[in-house]
């Protein structure tokens, strides 16, 4: 609330001031909804009681807006969205996820039902949304593309996800009692395909594909022999690595976002986690240092001091999509060219599921949460050994 006090050529006016909740300007950003009211005093009216009624004004002008949001169903979902960022996402959400978050809702759900008020949503209303949003769209001309095509149901699910727990929050505010998102009905158009698994000959063969040390050979090999995410990789520096005593302490990762390296802490609490070395990641630790002290020789003017353990030439932060592209090199033309970054971790737990490894003791390895998550993403590997425990009791007996 403001009070604007203007002097002109027909005496003193008062411009007051008021929001009313967020809008989209032209540029496509959100700003605050201004409110304008003008107030001219009579003639007469000296300029002591003009103020005083000015002010009176300003107060009743600013409670009818506050009055209207105050319910909560008043509310716009883009006025959610302000506040989710101010509030709560600062202070319970890790950089990264942030940033994913305000892609999906500023390009995805904003521009389609930022608009709507709280008290207008309905479960009914959010099966519309999601079963057009479903359907890819031209960037110029806003309609669907020909023939028709849809986005991976797993997109769609996280579209759903993020506008859930924008609800979620308006619940626990006291702005709307239920979260319209519930019982909604998410379209299957484009199933994503289970992939094979990566299987031990599979492995042994990208394992001898990048025997001839380089960086990226190098950080491939170490996913594979350890099951770390790769943004946890590409953050280890030197004081995370004990070769006396044989250990690697995870306690940060690296995102690329907004064309800018951040270092932030890991997943989840139970990310922070430290594992031991291997005779084969000792000996390719110490290959990387000796390969990076040399460097740094050659090229002292222009290295980049970050301590880190995988780094470029010069010492800089690899990007993610470098590993990718060199992974997706060596597989090409091979029977397991699906495989991604990521995969390498899913290879390292299910050997150590295979080889008799404790669940628990696998689910700390890879710094889940909880085994409840280690046990759903590997249910097919459990399945084979639970298998495996009958057929070798039916052979005992």
């Amino acid at each position: 609330m403001a009070i604007e006090e203007r002097k002109g050529k027909k005496g003193i006016t008062f411009r007051i001031v008021a929001y009313d909740g967020y809008k989209l300007n032209k540029n496509g950003n959100y700003v605050q909804n201004r409110k304008t009211k003008t107030f001219r005093p009579p003639t007469g009216m000296t300029l002591r009681e003009a103020r005083k009624i000015a002010r009176q004004l300003d107060i009743e002008f600013t409670n009818q807006f506050a009055k209207e949001q105050a319910s909560g169903t008043n509310m716009t979902l883009s006025e959610v969205w302000e506040w989710y960022k101010k509030y709560y996402a600062p202070n319970y959400l890790r950089t990264s996820t942030i940033y994913t978050m305000q892609t999906t809702v500023e390009k995805k759900i904003l521009p389609e039902i930022g608009h709507i008020k709280l008290g207008n949503f309905t479960t009914n209303r959010i099966t519309m949304f999601l079963n057009d949003v479903v359907i890819i769209k031209d960037k110029k001309t806003g309609k669907p593309v020909r023939p028709i095509r849809y986005y991976k149901d797993s997109y769609i699910q996280l579209i759903y996800s993020k506008l859930h727990s924008l609800f979620d929050i308006a619940i626990k505010q006291g702005w709307i009692k239920e979260n319209p998102c519930e019982n909604a009905i998410k379209p299957r158009r484009n199933k994503s395909k289970k992939l094979p698994p990566f299987e031990t000959e599979q492995v042994k063969d990208l394992l001898a594909k990048t025997e001839i040390f380089d960086t990226y050979n190098a950080v491939i090999r170490f996913q594979l022999y350890t099951g770390m995410r790769i943004g946890e990789t590409l953050a280890l520096t030197w004081n995370d690595v004990d070769f006396d005593e044989r250990t690697i302490n995870i306690n940060k990762t690296v995102n690329y976002i907004n064309k800018e390296f951040l270092i932030g802490p890991p997943k989840t609490d139970n990310s922070y986690r430290i594992l031991g070395m291997n005779d084969t990641v000792y000996n390719l630790l110490k290959l990387v240092k000796d390969q990076q002290d040399i460097l740094k020789k050659e090229l002292k003017d222009v290295w980049k001091e970050n301590n880190l353990v995988f780094s470029l030439d010069t010492g800089g932060y690899i990007h993610r999509a470098n590993i990718k592209n060199r992974l997706d090199s060596l597989t090409k033309n091979t029977n397991y060219s699906y495989i991604t970054i990521h995969t390498l971790r899913h290879a390292n737990a299910t050997l150590l599921l295979m080889n008799g490894v404790d669940l628990k003791i696998v689910s700390a390895h890879l710094g889940h949460n909880d085994i409840k998550t280690t046990a759903n993403i590997y249910v097919d590997v459990l399945k084979s050994q639970r298998q495996a425990v009958a057929q070798l009791i039916d052979f005992k007996i």
